[in-house]
């Protein structure tokens, strides 16, 4: 959708490049058209053309290649007129002269540098006459010729030719002279100051000197060349060259070949060689070097490989610009647009590009059908009513003309001829009021056309649109007996006025389109308004409102919308609810610490793939009833079990301990803070069970014995079991020596016992050293912490800690003797230090059997 609509946009805004891009591969030529043709004295070529933007001008060699292409954007320089003359003179300046139409026409003359860029304005000569073509038939400029700096050139009125010349860079026009011939045709000034006039006589020299013609040749056109001139034979279509030796004009070059149709020829222009440049079509160049024709044309236009980059970047710029859209929109949501915008803008967008097609589509197509009707309907009638009482040869072109700009501004420049057959079957002009001489082949006046000629005659009339030059021009034959009438019609203001009269349909269809916009958004508006509320409420239930209700009135989907949101929130308050309950019973099994542990936020994350290993301070808890309890019923029992493990290991759980493995006898716990952590919660445990016991005592129930062993090292923790069952466990060698130190407890009689890892981190607790045990085949260095006996035997073994640690150094040191007397000692002041007991045990068995390994494994 996002390329489609690009693709529209880029279709009407570039259109006119887009189409010059594939004219030009497609036929080699592009929409812009060319008015005149020029080539300088080193052989260079230039070619004025003209398009929507202004004039440009095409600068090549004689093979065709294009050197330098200039547009014409001099502030001076007016875009709207009718060029006459294009002369490139030395040194890069371009002479250029052309009619500026307006409510009285000038010819002006402008000196061009600068590649376009200043133009200096030269001269202005106003134009008398009823109609443009009388205008410009009125005041010609004739061709320029240049010696060294020096360039000259005549204003031709009528009969008279008024010489000016330019003689610096800076210098302004002087004038030369006036000189006078009668039926003056063409004008030019020769090298040796003296100037040519073409008239009825021929060509006669402002020294009175007559160049005989004896072919009753028609000059239309004189051009510098080499030690003479040449001029064009307007009558036979044949180039004459002269030289200034002996002024004998003698053919050098035919214009009637099969390599071009001079019935296509827009300008010809006659290079100092004597070659003949013939400007086709408006869009064709031709070189004629008599024996060979040349085509340059591809000077014109761009070459096929750079239209085809330029197409390609465009089609390239539309692909990442539709690219980039959707990955911003679609892809990736960058950012959301809200519906109103996005597909009000889709609507508009398509509602712009539509109304462009139709307007440039049938619209356009509805107005040039409406120029040609108005122009073929008044150009008939006139044409057929002029002739009623005119007869060719009574100035019927000035008086059809005049009809025409009389009838209306658009016909203005009608250019009305009038043809006949000459004795070798050539058409030739009889009269026109284009101030053309009459004897002039046909190939070389405007919109002439020898088949459609022949045509007319056949039917009597025929009515065309010509797009030569670049112009669109209507054309009407009417046959007058042996004559050819020929009425030729600018067809850009016919067409402007075709748009205008089509205006209605124009601001119909946009008024159409803006109906259905309007219409469309204000729908599109209405669903947004009812989309958002039902929107907010779901962002409501998504930030944890859960009492949400949302009104949209009309009974429609958007209504059902609303409903069930509403209906959302009463089933999401009903699942919250169960939720938590089950959340709830989840942590009963699997509590928050565990999945904290495991990196985990929901049970539903938890699978048997979910496994971490970390450094813990890993504690093991053991209890024992007596052996009444275990005799007693089930339920009290388990009464007495969870009793213990429920005021125990919420301990754990507020020191920041994680409980693993619950038994009938005790459980495991980590502590991620640490061995601090787990020696002040083995404190805490053994303060709460002597409170637990003393609870019992007064209520006439056995106490519990209640051993704990702490360790550091490397834990894995994860979970066990089966599809259906899943367990969290742990695992690690930390458990292994806690499961020994608890056995050791009961032979010590010691409440807490830890390694040497974790009383680093036991400062501020009483504790002491207790020897080595054996696991794993590796010594375990074991320590007591006290803390959390009773008052009276924490005392006792706070004061003979120092004694203590005497005694096992004795024994380790195999001096069994002194260890015995230090234990004996110290069990006759505190019978109730378990641990000097079986240190004196252990003194009285190693000093029989010396040989055995000391440990606190050697009394088993």
């Amino acid at each position: 959708m996002i390329l489609a609509l690009l693709s529209g946009a880029a279709a009407l805004l570039f259109r006119e490049t887009a189409a010059e891009q594939i004219s030009i591969l497609r036929t080699g030529k592009g929409q812009a058209r060319y008015l005149l043709a020029a080539a300088d004295a080193e052989g260079s070529v230039y070619v004025l053309g003209r398009d929507r933007q202004g004039y440009v001008l095409a600068v090549g060699d004689q093979t065709g290649k294009q050197t330098a292409r200039w547009r014409l954007t001099a502030e001076e320089l007016p875009q709207e007129g009718v060029p006459a003359v294009l002369f490139p003179a030395a040194g890069g300046a371009i002479y250029l002269g052309l009619y500026e139409i307006g409510e009285n026409t000038t010819l002006q003359l402008y000196r061009i540098t600068q590649k376009g860029e200043t133009a200096e304005l030269l001269l202005s000569e106003s134009c008398p006459g009823d109609n443009l073509r009388e205008q410009m038939a009125a005041v010609e400029l004739s061709s320029f010729s240049q010696v060294d700096s020096v360039v000259t050139f005549a204003v031709m009125k009528e009969d008279t030719a008024t010489f000016y010349r330019r003689t610096g860079a800076t210098g302004g026009l002087e004038k030369v002279e006036t000189c006078t011939q009668d039926g003056l045709q063409a004008a030019l000034a020769l090298s040796d100051g003296t100037q040519v006039l073409a008239g009825d006589e021929g060509l006669v020299r402002t020294d009175g000197t007559v160049i005989p013609l004896e072919g009753n040749e028609i000059v239309i056109e004189l051009a510098q060349a080499g030690t003479g001139f040449c001029y064009v034979d307007g009558a036979g279509l044949e180039v004459f060259y002269t030289d200034f030796a002996d002024w004998s004009p003698y053919p050098i070059l035919s214009l009637e070949k099969e390599a071009y149709d001079l019935d296509r020829c827009t300008d010809l222009w006659v290079t100092r060689e004597g070659d003949v440049l013939l400007l086709m079509d408006g869009d064709t160049l031709l070189l004629d070097r008599g024996s060979t024709v040349s085509d340059l044309s591809r000077m014109l236009y761009p070459s096929a490989a750079q239209c085809a980059l330029k197409l390609a970047g465009l089609a390239l710029g539309i692909v990442v610009i539709t690219v980039v859209l959707w990955y911003a929109v679609c892809e990736q949501r960058r950012f959301r647009l809200p519906m109103l915008v996005r597909w009000g803008a889709l609507v508009v967008a398509v509602a712009v590009l539509g109304t462009g097609a139709l307007v440039q589509g049938p619209v356009d197509a509805a107005s040039r059908q409406t120029a040609e009707r108005e122009a073929d309907s008044l150009m008939r009638a006139l044409a057929v009513q002029t002739a009623g009482y005119m007869e060719p040869g009574e100035g019927l072109p000035l008086e059809l003309g005049g009809s025409l700009a009389g009838a209306s501004e658009l016909y203005r420049d009608a250019a009305v001829s009038v043809y006949t057959r000459s004795e070798t079957g050539a058409w030739v002009l009889t009269e026109s009021n284009t101030g053309q001489a009459s004897g002039l082949r046909g190939e070389l006046t405007a919109s002439f056309d020898r088949i459609r000629a022949e045509q007319a005659m056949d039917q009597d009339s025929l009515f065309w649109t010509d797009s030569r030059s670049g112009q669109v021009r209507y054309v009407l034959y009417q046959a007058l007996g042996e004559y050819l009438l020929a009425v030729d019609v600018d067809g850009g203001p016919l067409l402007e006025a075709g748009r205008t009269a089509t205006q209605w349909m124009v601001r119909g269809l946009v008024a159409l389109a803006a109906l259905l916009s309007s219409l469309t958004l204000a729908i599109l508006c209405w669903i947004t308004l009812g989309v958002r509320k039902s929107l907010r409420g779901m962002e409501q239930l998504a930030a944890g409102r859960r009492q949400v209700r949302v009104r949209v009135g009309g009974g429609d989907e958007l209504a059902s919308l609303a409903d069930d949101v509403n209906a959302l929130s009463a089933a999401m308050q009903d699942v919250e609810s169960q939720q938590q309950e089950l959340a709830q019973s989840y942590r009963r099994f699997v509590p928050e610490r565990v999945l904290s542990l495991l990196g985990k936020t929901t049970i539903q994350e938890v699978d048997k793939q979910t496994f971490v290993s970390r450094d813990l301070a890993a504690m093991m808890l053991w209890f024992r009833f007596p052996a009444q309890v275990y005799e007693r019923s089930g339920r009290e029992l388990f009464e007495n079990i969870n009793e213990i493990i429920e005021r125990t290991a919420s301990i754990v759980t507020q020191k920041g301990g994680a409980v693993f493995n619950f038994a009938y006898d005790g459980y495991d716990a980590v502590f991620e803070g640490g061995s601090a952590a787990a020696v002040s919660t083995a404190v805490a445990v053994q303060q709460v069970i002597m409170e637990i016991n003393r609870e019992r005592e007064l209520n006439g129930r056995p106490p519990v014995a209640v051993r704990i062993a702490l360790d550091e090292g490397n834990v894995m923790l994860g979970v066990v079991g089966d599809e259906n069952q899943l367990e969290p466990a742990s695992i690690s060698s930390s458990f292994s020596v806690a499961k020994h130190l608890v056995e050791l407890c009961g032979r010590l009689e010691a409440n807490i016992l830890c390694t040497e890892a974790v009383i680093r981190q036991a400062r501020g607790y009483g504790s002491r050293y207790m020897g080595k045990c054996m696991e794993g085949g590796q010594a375990i260095r074991t320590y007591e912490i006290f803390d959390g006996d009773a008052f009276e035997i924490r005392k006792v073994k706070e004061d003979t800690g120092e004694r203590f640690s005497q005694g096992v150094y004795a024994l380790y040191s195999r001096d069994f003797s002194q260890a015995k007397r230090i234990f004996l000692n110290l069990v006759h002041h505190n019978t109730g230090d378990g641990g000097a007991r079986y240190y004196l045990y252990l003194a009285d068995r190693l000093e029989k059997r010396p040989e055995d390994e000391i440990s606190l494994d050697s009394g088993q």
